[in-house]
Parts: C-alpha cells; sequence; structure tokens
C-alpha cells in the first residue's frame, strides 16, 4: 500500500513513448529550420507556416498517444493528461516564441532591405537628379555658347558689311573725285589751250602791229637823220650803219658807228645827235625794238 502511495506520489511520467520523444524532437528540428528559413518571407507566409505546424504538432501528439505500445489508463483517469497538456504548450510556448523572434528578425530585416532600398533609391534619384541638372547645366552653357558664337558671327558679318560699304562709298568717293579732277584738268587744258590760241592771235596781231610800228618809226627815225645831214646829196649811193640807244621819250643816249662810208658816218653820227629827240612811240612794246637797235643810213634823191 505504501509503495502504490509513493508511486502516486511521484511525478508522473510521460506517456510520451521515446521513438515519439525523438520524432517530436525531430520535428521540432525541422520546426525550427522551418522557422529561420521562414524569417525571410514576409509576415503573411510566417503566420500560415505558424498555423501549419501547429496542425502537424497536434497530429503528432494524436498519433503518439494513439499508437504507443505502453500507453496504459489508470484508476485515476485524469492524472495522465496533464503531462500532455504541458508538453504541448511548451512546444507551442517555444514554436510561438521562436516564430515571434523569426517574424522580428524578419521584419527588421524586411525593415533594413526597406530602409536600404530606399536609400538606394534616393541616392539613385539623387543621382539622376545630378545627372538631369548637369545635362541642363550643360546644355544651357552650350546653348550660352552658341547664342554668344552666333552673335559674334552676325556681330563681324555686320561689321565686315559695314566695312564693305564704307569701301564701296570711299571708293566711289574717290572715283568721283578722280573724275572730277580729270574733268577739270581737262577743262584746263582747254581752257589753256584757247587761252594759248587766243594769246598767239593777239601776240601775232600785236606782233604785227608792233612790227609795223617798228617800221614806222624805222623810217621816220631814218628820215629824221637824213633830214639833218648836211649837203645830203653828196652823199647818195653811201651807206653806214650805226648803232643808236634811245630813251622811251626818244632822246639819244648813245650812237656808235658800226661800219660805211666814213664822211656819210661822221655826217650820221652829227645828224642823229642834231635834233633833241628822235621819233619814238609810246608803246612799251614798240620801245623795246628801239632800246637798242642798229639802222642803216642811206641817202636817196
Amino acid at each position: 500500500m505504501s509503495d502504490k502511495l509513493n508511486e502516486m506520489n511521484k511525478p508522473p511520467k510521460s506517456v510520451i513513448s521515446e521513438p515519439v520523444e525523438r520524432e517530436l524532437a525531430d520535428d521540432s528540428s525541422y520546426v525550427k529550420d522551418s522557422l529561420f528559413s521562414a524569417s525571410f518571407m514576409n509576415e503573411n507566409k510566417a503566420l500560415m507556416i505558424s498555423i501549419a505546424l501547429h496542425a502537424v504538432v497536434v497530429v503528432l501528439l494524436v498519433v503518439s498517444v494513439s499508437f504507443s505500445p505502453k500507453a496504459t489508463v489508470s484508476f485515476a483517469s485524469q492524472a495522465p493528461a496533464q503531462p500532455i497538456q504541458a508538453v504541448f504548450i511548451d512546444a507551442q510556448a517555444i514554436a510561438d516564441q521562436k516564430r515571434q523572434q523569426a517574424q522580428a528578425e524578419a521584419a527588421a530585416r524586411q525593415k533594413a532591405l526597406e530602409k536600404q532600398r530606399q536609400q538606394e533609391q534616393q541616392a539613385a534619384a539623387e543621382r539622376e537628379r545630378k545627372r538631369k541638372a548637369e545635362a541642363a547645366a550643360k546644355k544651357k552653357r552650350e546653348e550660352q555658347a552658341l547664342k554668344e558664337k552666333q552673335a559674334q558671327e552676325r556681330a563681324e558679318a555686320e561689321r565686315q558689311r559695314t566695312l564693305e560699304e564704307q569701301r564701296k562709298r570711299e571708293a566711289e568717293m574717290q572715283r568721283k573725285l578722280e573724275e572730277e579732277k580729270q574733268r577739270q584738268a581737262q577743262q584746263q587744258r582747254e581752257m589753256e589751250e584757247q587761252l594759248a590760241q587766243e594769246q598767239a592771235a593777239l601776240n601775232a596781231a600785236n606782233q604785227r602791229r608792233v612790227m609795223s610800228e617798228v617800221e614806222k618809226y624805222q623810217a621816220l627815225i631814218h628820215q629824221t637823220i637824213v633830214q639833218n645831214l648836211f649837203d645830203f646829196e653828196s652823199f647818195v649811193g653811201r651807206t653806214c650803219r650805226l648803232n643808236v640807244r634811245l630813251a622811251p621819250d626818244g632822246l639819244v643816249i648813245d650812237v656808235r658807228v658800226l661800219d660805211g662810208n666814213d664822211a656819210l658816218c661822221r655826217a650820221s653820227s652829227a645828224a642823229v645827235l642834231r635834233p633833241a629827240t628822235l621819233p619814238m612811240s609810246k608803246d612799251p612794246a614798240v620801245y623795246a625794238e628801239f632800246r637798242d637797235f642798229n639802222i642803216t643810213v642811206s641817202p636817196e634823191l
């Protein structure tokens, strides 16, 4: 009786056999591996796997109770059920804890991955923004450079056009000046030629007049000299050539014998000096011919 009481006071042995316990250990290891592999999945997949694991554990417990060869029913029918309940609760708690840990780790990794993804997206967006900004700045610089180049080309073209127009104006002005210069030169030549012709005509007319006057006054001077000869009949047929210098009013400045009859030359020299003045024209051109002139005295009847 005491032995039975001692046995009753001892902790109830597990009704689960050793093969079932090993199977449960293997299953627990499987569950652990499944939980760790499920940590890389999302939360919905982890929840589904947890429900499936709970079902597997329940089935295994039922199978172990039904097929255990040592399973007996004692007179205390409620005592054997407590260890089974305890084992189930412990496995469930461990599974729940591992599941929660796996979910937390998966969530942390997911959060880290999401954060990394966001950072990568932000970095990519920043790189794209910088690329677009650099491309826009480069395009703007190129457009500005092109505008400046086009502006410089237009300015240079305008400068060249202005220079060309100025050159053409200067060339046209120079051409007109040359034409005017040639026209004036031609006009000057024509005027000079006309004046020369007119002057030549005047000179010729004046020369004819002067020569006529000179001849006239040569005859008058010769006549005056002959009239002042004494007994000029005795000198007829003889000649004497004299050089006479006169003042503008006809006053004899000097008289010299050049050649001829001595008697006639002496008489002619005296005859030249005898009158106060010899006949002389008031025309300077005529007087110029008698300022210093030669005259041949040859009395005639």
